[in-house]
């Protein structure tokens, strides 16, 4: 990569991925031209879109088990300042951004809960909460709720932060780590053996089963927040440049050419693997860097609105007007709200913090208490999910 972009331009990178998933112009074009030349059947249900979600994942489990190691005390005050500080950084914004999204709403299609689902009560309750959301969707025939969101693209941070509120119990300790993963990946190996994809006939069929059965499930996410995780106790491996390029065109060739490698579920494990070698080998920063990390939060949140209401407009080719206005928005998001709000988080943590020793000794509170939930929630979900699969 060039001098100081490291993982800011790859968080852009995968940012204009999702963008593009949901703009289909890759569907438009390079979709085409695989299905003209190697016939629809081998063309991979993947998509570039569900390839950048993982790898946000990935990104965020190494960025958050850094942060938890080196910025805050593990124990009572280390972790109500950093659940503080997560909560400053996700949920206003988003909660602007979802109002707006409401309000508009209401005011074009009118109040409709009996017919306009998202506009339930209990929906919008869910949408607002996040919380809720990540823990169901575990139960992977319930994840429609979060994958229904008001704003389509959110429906990553309910994962998001029930993985930032077991962080602090989790990622301390590699052998609890481990142990996620290693459960995981067996979870993931029997579906990939008996799961959705022998039950429907046709790759579309399959693919869109993989993706109610797993891919929008809590346990897809938490394996790839384990897998980053864990890969952060490896970060001086050294990656050479070569690497990072066979990397990158790797990810592109499980986004567009993967059906038939191996399956869907496996497939889906590389991607989380080959994101983790360029995490692990971009470690530059600089201010540019940093910029074009900090546009990923707001483009990610507002291009899906922005391209829907261009659209309802009737403007011609809505989604190429809808790229640049979408990152000007970003921009001025960035700077007029989100730098003051980090600011001002900033000043909390560092309020909170104030007289707790940087070395101070941990002293997690109800250790044996979060980690038997996380356990019961994933044996019990998984064990759920596989008996309805099966009956």
């Amino acid at each position: 990569m060039g001098p100081g972009l490291g993982l800011g331009l790859f968080r852009l990178i995968m940012s204009i991925w999702v963008i593009d998933h949901h703009y289909q112009w890759s569907v438009h074009y390079i979709q085409a031209w695989f299905v003209e030349h190697f016939g629809r059947e081998h063309f991979g249900y993947l998509g570039i879109g569900h390839v950048a979600v993982m790898c946000f994942f990935v990104l965020s489990g190494y960025v958050i088990t850094w942060v938890l190691n080196n910025k805050y005390p593990l124990n009572a005050v280390g972790i109500k300042a950093f659940l503080v500080g997560r909560f400053i950084r996700i949920y206003p914004l988003y909660w602007t951004i979802l109002l707006i999204i409401l309000a508009v709403m209401v005011a074009v299609m009118g109040w409709h809960p009996e017919r306009i689902p998202q506009m339930e009560p209990e929906r919008i309750l869910g949408d607002l909460m996040l919380i809720p959301y990540g823990i169901i969707g575990f139960f992977h025939f319930l994840n429609r709720y979060a994958y229904g969101m008001i704003d389509v693209p959110a429906w990553t941070l309910p994962y998001d932060f029930v993985f930032y509120l077991m962080a602090p119990w989790v990622v301390p300790r590699r052998r609890v780590l481990a142990a996620i993963v290693g459960f995981e990946l067996l979870y993931l190996g029997v579906l990939a053996l008996a799961g959705p994809q022998n039950f429907m006939g046709g790759s579309e069929a399959v693919g869109r089963s993989w993706h109610e059965a797993y891919f929008t499930s809590g346990h897809a996410a938490i394996l790839a927040f384990c897998i980053g995780a864990l890969g952060y106790y490896y970060r001086q491996v050294n990656i050479p440049r070569p690497a990072l390029i066979g990397a990158m065109l790797a990810l592109l060739y499980l986004t567009f050419a993967p059906y038939g490698l191996t399956n869907y579920y496996v497939n889906h494990l590389l991607v989380m693997l080959v994101a983790l070698v360029l995490v692990l080998g971009l470690k530059k920063r600089s201010k540019l860097d940093n910029l074009l990390g900090e546009l990923t939060y707001s483009t990610y949140l507002l291009h899906v609105p922005l391209l829907e209401s261009l659209a309802w407009l009737g403007l011609s080719f809505a989604s190429v007007m809808a790229l640049p206005l979408t990152y000007l928005l970003s921009f001025l998001t960035v700077k007029f709200f989100e730098a003051p709000l980090e600011a001002r988080r900033a000043a909390i943590t560092r309020r909170m913090l104030a007289g707790v020793p940087a070395d101070a000794p941990a002293d997690l509170p109800g250790t044996r208490w979060v980690l038997g939930a996380v356990a019961a929630l994933l044996v019990v979900s998984g064990l759920h999910n596989l008996w309805r699969l099966a009956f």
